[in-house]
């Protein structure tokens, strides 16, 4: 399961993934990611709530490293994920590497929105 939002006021994207997402559900969740992403400027804050996710199979790692790809041609600033499932944490590291960018981890979606604030705030691209 997945949903995909994006506040422009605060310039972020919210993505949160959960369960096992099969090759259908991830290219629409990638379609729906790059379509918010049109709604917001260079240097927004993306968190990604990945505490329900389990890890992927090799195809599901390589649409994650496309997802990171356009992420990155968008203009994405901060990044930050909240991860508890620890397979699932390994993997997002091993794209987080492999994708050329870095992203803070935290336990809690209202740790992770503190975060993006000072960020952001940090950054001049948010609120």
């Amino acid at each position: 399961m997945f949903t995909v939002a994006s506040d422009p006021d605060r310039n972020r994207l919210y993505i949160t993934l959960s369960g096992h997402l099969d090759g259908p559900e991830r290219q629409a969740a990638i379609k729906a990611l790059i379509a918010e992403t049109a709604k917001l400027t260079e240097g927004f804050g993306v968190v990604t709530d990945i505490s329900a996710l389990h890890a992927s199979n090799e195809e599901g790692f390589k649409d994650l490293l496309r997802v990171k790809a356009a992420l990155k041609l968008k203009g994405a600033g901060p990044i930050v994920r909240v991860v508890r499932i620890p397979l699932s944490r390994i993997q997002f590291e091993r794209v987080t590497q492999a994708g050329g960018y870095y992203a803070e981890q935290v336990d809690s979606l209202e740790e992770a929105q503190r975060l993006l604030d000072e960020l952001q705030v940090r950054t001049g691209t948010g609120i």
